[in-house]
């Protein structure tokens, strides 16, 4: 005999799973906004990145519009302002990018992150070729500061140890007047293996709302599975 089976929702049941699922699709959706938003942001960003180099501004309206922009400038560093920001290098290796004042041919004072060097290239006196007075013309990317990340150490200013790009902690620091608004990436040098090795700025926004999309349905689509099964019943 083949048993026979009927639907038949509960009420608290009902009540507590309809709003539920409603909420994880709604949530669903909402990460689906957000990626279609995230993807449009990284094009954006991508076509800024390959335009050709600019001269660089000497004002800016809106910092947001100039991030990941190439630009040149020519002037002088001052090595003795350097600072070293920790950070992991290109193979992985613990080493500091090295943000350095850089006073330009207009006068404005510029931060710029020349490069990575591993931690025994940490002191200047290690790598004297990194040192050069001449006047100089540079080529990168614009970039803004950022605030410090959940768990990571403060900056230590006293000792000049620096662990995220605070652009007005740093100016501060090394008494700069009319800073520039962003950091100035240094292109890679054409020399392999040339320290410090520049070139830090990669595209690789972080982009998972599909992931977080797919956990959202998923879960709706589970809860709903559940509350189906739990409301069918076997008729005697």
């Amino acid at each position: 005999m083949i048993s026979k089976y009927y639907f038949r929702p509960r009420l608290w049941p009902t009540i507590m799973t309809v709003p539920m699922i409603v909420i994880l699709c709604w949530l669903g959706n909402w990460q689906v906004e957000r990626l279609h938003w995230k993807l449009d942001i990284i094009q954006k960003l991508e076509d800024r990145y390959g335009m050709p180099a600019v001269n660089l501004p000497v004002a800016l309206q809106n910092i947001d519009n100039w991030e990941y922009r190439h630009v040149t400038v020519s002037g002088r560093f001052f090595y003795v302002s350097e600072m070293p920001l920790y950070s992991v290098g290109p193979t992985g290796k613990p080493g500091y990018d090295l943000f350095t004042p850089f006073l330009t041919n207009n006068g404005v004072s510029l931060i710029v992150n020349r490069g990575w060097v591993p931690e025994d290239l940490k002191d200047q006196i290690s790598r004297p070729d990194t040192i050069k007075s001449q006047e100089i013309t540079l080529t990168g990317v614009l970039r803004k500061d950022w605030i410090r990340e959940k768990f990571a150490p403060e900056n230590d200013i006293a000792r000049n140890l620096w662990y995220f790009g605070d652009l007005e902690a740093m100016a501060k620091a090394k008494n700069l007047d009319d800073v520039y608004p962003m950091f100035l990436y240094v292109d890679k040098s054409s020399n392999e293996g040339d320290y410090p090795i520049g070139g830090r700025t990669r595209l690789n926004l972080v982009n998972n709302h599909l992931d977080y999309a797919m956990t959202w349905y998923g879960l709706a689509l589970v809860l709903f599975v559940i509350y189906l099964i739990f409301n069918i019943r076997k008729v005697d």
